[in-house]
């Protein structure tokens, strides 16, 4: 009797850890973005001080996003508590740009959010400050 019980439970166990384990993995549903930003500063390259980060901002097949609410922050990651954080104006043809004032050089991590009707996009970029 026990020879059953223990086969049984044996048994349920590797049904459960092979339905457990033969999960799909999560997969990117495309290689391509749905947004492609490219930043560029000015002055380049960027220093401590004031600085003016320009954002082009384009979606999968290279047209400009226009009239999107282009939102950024900037955090200094080896600097806990040292950030800040702004609304990106628009400039013209899918360019939107900040200003911003970097105390500190280093590899800063700056954060995009792009929004526009049904589009929510964020992507990281990490800034390098001279």
């Amino acid at each position: 009797m026990r020879k059953s019980i223990f086969i049984s439970v044996l048994v349920l166990t590797s049904i459960l850890l092979t339905a457990c384990g033969s999960a799909a993995a999560p997969t990117e549903a495309s290689s391509a973005k749905s947004v492609n930003i490219v930043l560029s500063t000015n002055p380049n390259p960027a220093a401590v001080g004031d600085v003016e980060i320009v954002f082009t901002i384009t979606d999968a097949d290279g047209k400009p996003i226009e009239g999107a609410k282009v939102d950024v922050s900037a955090e200094h990651p080896a600097m806990a508590g040292m950030g800040m954080s702004g609304a990106a104006v628009e400039q013209s043809g899918g360019v939107y740009s900040i200003k911003a004032n970097f105390s500190d050089p280093g590899t800063w991590k700056i954060t995009i959010y792009v929004r526009k009707d049904g589009l929510d996009y964020k992507e990281e970029i990490e800034l390098e400050i001279q």
